[in-house]
């Protein structure tokens, strides 16, 4: 009866497989109907594909391909880890291109955002030679993929190329892996595909291999315009290709709609976005791998390898004298070799110190080795012994010592839990060593100690989780990299470490890790000694006591002092945290919390500053004075101290910090923090080398800008705003952009700054009013000036203002003649626009070659934004499209605000008044009637 089942089941698996292998290759028979393009690649190392259909620099597709990458790279904010977009017209399918991005659904919203602004900037390098000129082209990097084309791509499964990688397995029984696999990668794909259209489609899985403490980590993602039924079609092409190309084994396998992964290590992140607050508990004492302790050894347990040759003996006694003798060098590795009469008689040895262990300690460690592998492997033709500070091993056959991979046997020591749920805690920090060891492998390429390499790695504020890797010194960088990898992946029970805390060691490499500092960064370590030899007389006796009390002493003392050090310390720590806190809460009331890390000690800002010294004074306004210096860190810093005389300047303090921490763009200041400490209000922004724009324009350098440098601020300004107003989170309305409030870093490419004034506006919100006009005089629209009105169109008029500013290398404000009128710059420059005499207006400081389209352009973009009439100004998005497609006709502009103002004055006023106007210029006094506003900055 027994017999009969079995035969049934028999049976019946061989129809299983049978159905399974009839739809295993029917799915190959599908992909060969695709071109399909193979590349392998390391999820850690960025990949492409580019069309070879290369379009012409500067066309009307390249300009759309380049706004739908800033639109990529301005969409990618928090909560969203997929968005799709075309830019063109449809009346020219020809120019239209489609584009998305894609971040793997592990990813928490902050390191998607700043993967997508890598993706974006790298394909315009040279990192990606000509692949933005390609009509399709895709690129994958560790975290997300971005792709564009001139065809539409969405809702559509795309199965034209992979990227794949196969990862070498250790796998002893085959059949049970795949089996595995194959059952662990269905229910992923089941859970990824079930998700509805527009949501997001990613799943893992954990599953355990029976006959160890092995597991297997499985992923899937599709992009969220799939329906369930595609995005199951995608992955199952994906999942017969990693059976066809890896056999299962440790293979990411991606196409551009939807990507599989399976490893042996948790390379996904917790579920979890936010790293569990509770400590890890330790199972080691923090001296267990700070003491030269001995670990384990290994003997030859063959009897073909247990020999009674008096010859070898003799040899290899002669081998480990000359090991413990030779260590005088500082890299603690040594290979010698005693050659015999007879081959049979020869003998090779090795060891190899801790990478930073001082000579001393070396020598101490290598001695205790020879001795105690001499007593426990008094036969043995091969034999290997481990200490934390060294290992040594020989062998009767010298080709296995020559710069080869040995990984067995290992000695391993951890903590195990044998759980098939681990909790959060547990997940977090499996997680975060399963990144930092691997990470560890790129230190070692760069390391001064040849194949040695340490990483520390934050677990949470109290604990940090230190990392250790080395490989013999004969090895290379890949057969050291291939020796870790088996280690890291096989050697390691990742389902179940009970804590962050153990280590594998093998003749060729070893990796240890633990919450403690089991390692140190120099050489000056006092070197362990071997107990003396007990005293012979009472003299020698009563000597070693009264040592002993003395040093129990001043241990007792010292001890003391330092803990109440600690003490004070702590204390001091706690009582400034409180204090920080409740300042916080008082000036930023609920969102004190999301501010809490950008608050700096007064004491660190002097100390970058030099305490705010003249020298490095950078800049004066209302709002109090900028000083350039240099944090702990190495960053330099522009900062901003509110003088304690400013009226307004608390107001606009609060609102700058609570606005500017929420915006993020390459065309705004980089906001890096704040203090709020002993009546000092401070802002902390990232250093701008080329000062401010007002300065460069009218302060003596005007020489220094070619039209090519101010058509691409003109262009850097227009895109920070189109940020401000439409891409980010927030709609704000900046209500003083002037040219003082512009500044420039080293490579000449303008960020925004100053927002005390600014406001936050609902999306669908068209106007807003005030009753306390601010801003400055020359930059403000009418409608706000003299009723209080703002709006996107306040920015646009200001930003127009500041296109013929830098066009014409004038003051808005300043008054000039022409034809015995004296008006304003608006006037000035609409006067020669209707003159037809445009390019007479063009800074005659501007001496190289300059296209008159761009300027001619500028100029006509600069008078649709100063219109009187707001419903007549351009949108940011409108202008955008001016600058990108030179196709497009621009529609007349008509009189600019302020124009009735001119007058005919006599020629001798209006040269005083120009004089008066330039001194002003010179002495750093701006015309404005916010003090925040009015801050300048100068290059040193």
């Amino acid at each position: 009866m027994l017999v009969l089942l079995l035969s049934k089941n028999k049976i019946h698996k061989q129809v299983h497989m049978a159905s399974f292998m009839f739809v295993y290759l029917f799915i190959l028979l599908t992909l060969t109907n695709f071109v399909t393009t193979i590349a392998q690649f390391d999820r850690d190392i960025p990949d492409r594909v580019c069309s070879n259909n290369l379009t012409t620099p500067n066309s009307t597709f390249q300009l759309n391909v380049k706004t739908l990458l800033s639109y990529l790279s301005s969409n990618a904010t928090a909560n969203k880890q997929y968005y799709n977009t075309t830019v063109g017209s449809r009346n020219h399918s020809d120019s239209t291109v489609y584009g998305m991005f894609l971040c793997w659904g592990d990813l928490p919203p902050q390191l998607c955002s700043q993967c997508v602004a890598n993706a974006t900037k790298d394909i315009l390098s040279d990192s990606y030679p000509n692949c933005y000129l390609t009509t399709d082209a895709r690129i994958e990097l560790r975290d997300c993929m971005i792709r564009f084309s001139n065809r539409s791509f969405f809702s559509t499964v795309d199965l034209n190329s992979y990227f794949y990688s196969c990862s070498s397995s250790d796998a002893s029984d085959k059949t049970n892996w795949m089996s595995v696999f194959s059952k662990t990668i269905n229910e992923v794909a089941d859970e990824a595909a079930n998700s509805t259209v527009g949501a997001k489609k990613y799943a893992t899985k954990e599953a355990r291999i029976s006959g160890g403490f092995q597991s297997l980590y499985c992923e899937a993602q599709c992009t969220p315009d799939l329906s369930p039924q595609d995005c199951r079609k995608c992955l199952n092409v994906s999942i017969a290709n990693s059976q066809q190309f890896c056999e299962g084994l440790a293979s990411p396998v991606s196409s551009p709609s939807c990507s599989i992964r399976s490893d042996v290590y948790p390379f996904y992140r917790p579920s979890t976005a936010l790293a569990p607050t509770g400590e890890v508990s330790t199972n080691f004492s923090s001296t267990d791998s700070q003491h030269p302790a001995y670990l384990s050894h290994n003997c030859s347990s063959n009897e073909t390898m247990i020999t009674t040759d008096r010859a070898f003996l003799s040899n290899l006694k002669s081998l480990l004298s000359s090991l413990s003798s030779n260590v005088t060098t500082k890299t603690g590795f040594s290979k010698t070799t005693v050659d015999g009469k007879n081959p049979s008689d020869t003998v090779s040895g090795l060891f190899m110190c801790r990478g930073n262990l001082s000579t001393i300690l070396c020598q101490q460690c290598v001695l205790n080795a020879t001795q105690r592998i001499s007593s426990e492997c008094p036969s043995s033709k091969e034999a290997i012994i481990w200490y934390n500070h060294c290992l040594l091993r020989y062998s009767n056959n010298p080709s296995s010592l020559i710069s080869t991979v040995d990984t067995t046997p290992t000695y391993q020591n951890f903590s195990i839990v044998n759980t098939s749920n681990p909790n959060q805690l547990q997940s977090f920090f499996t997680w975060t060593m399963a990144t930092a060891l691997p990470e560890v492998k790129s230190v070692i390429e760069d390391s001064t100690i040849k194949n040695y390499g340490t990483k520390e790695v934050k677990l949470n504020d109290q604990q940090t989780l230190y990392t250790l890797a080395q490989c013999t010194p004969d090895l290379s960088n890949g057969a050291c990299g291939s020796c870790l990898d088996k280690i890291f992946k096989y050697e390691i029970p990742w389902c179940c470490l009970a804590s962050p805390e153990g280590k594998v060691l093998s003749p060729s490499c070893y990796i240890m890790f633990g919450l403690s500092p089991f390692y140190t960064d120099d050489d000056r370590v006092e070197a362990y000694r071997q107990p003396s030899p007990p005293p012979t007389t009472a003299e020698n006796n009563k000597g070693r006591s009264r040592s002993i009390i003395i040093i129990v002493v001043v241990l007792i003392v010292v001890s003391a002092v330092l803990l109440s050090f600690c003490c004070y310390l702590r204390w001091r720590k706690t009582s400034k945290s409180i204090i920080y806190k409740t300042l916080l809460r008082k000036n930023f009331g609920h969102e004190s919390i999301n501010l809490e890390g950008l608050q700096f000690d007064l004491i660190k800002i002097k100390a970058a500053t030099d305490n705010f010294s003249h020298e490095n004074k950078i800049g004066k306004g209302g709002f109090g004075e900028v000083h350039k210096g240099i944090l702990c860190d190495g960053r330099r810093v522009a900062v901003k101290r509110l003088s304690t005389s400013s009226k307004q300047g608390s107001t606009e303090f609060k609102n700058e910090i609570l606005l500017i921490a929420k915006l993020q763009h390459r065309n705004l200041v980089t906001f890096i923090g704040f203090c709020l400490e002993d009546q000092e209000k401070i802002l902390i922004y990232e250093y701008m080398p080329n000062g401010s724009l007002d300065y460069l324009l009218f302060g003596g350098q005007q020489q220094k800008l070619s039209w090519l440098e101010r058509y691409k601020i003109i262009k850097g300004i227009a895109m920070g705003i189109l940020y401000l107003h439409e891409h980010s989170r927030l709609k704000v309305i900046h209500r003083d952009l002037k040219s003082s409030n512009i500044l420039l870093d080293e490579n000449m490419n303008p960020k925004i700054s100053d927002f005390g004034m600014a406001r936050i506006v609902e999306i669908d919100q068209d106007l807003g009013n005030t009753n306390r006009i601010v801003g400055t005089y020359g930059y403000m629209s009418p409608e706000y000036a003299m009723l209080g009105q703002f709006s996107e169109k306040s920015d646009i008029f200001s930003f127009g203002v500041m296109i013929l500013e830098i066009i014409t290398g004038k003051r808005s404000v300043n008054a000039y003649e022409s034809h015995n009128v004296v008006e304003g710059l608006m006037g000035y420059v609409w006067r020669q626009w209707k003159d037809q005499e445009p390019l007479s207006i063009l800074d005659s400081n501007i001496k190289e070659r300059y296209s008159q389209m761009e300027v001619l352009r500028c100029i006509h973009i600069g008078l649709l934004c100063v219109q009187e009439n707001l419903n007549d100004r351009p949108t940011i998005t409108t202008i955008i499209s001016y600058f990108n497609n030179h196709s497009l006709e621009l529609p007349s502009p008509q009189e600019p605000a302020f124009l009735l103002h001119r007058r005919r004055m006599d020629p001798e006023i209006v040269i005083q008044q120009e004089s008066s106007l330039s001194q002003a210029a010179n002495g750093s006094v701006l015309f404005s009637i916010n003090e925040m506003s009015a801050s300048n900055f100068y290059p040193r």
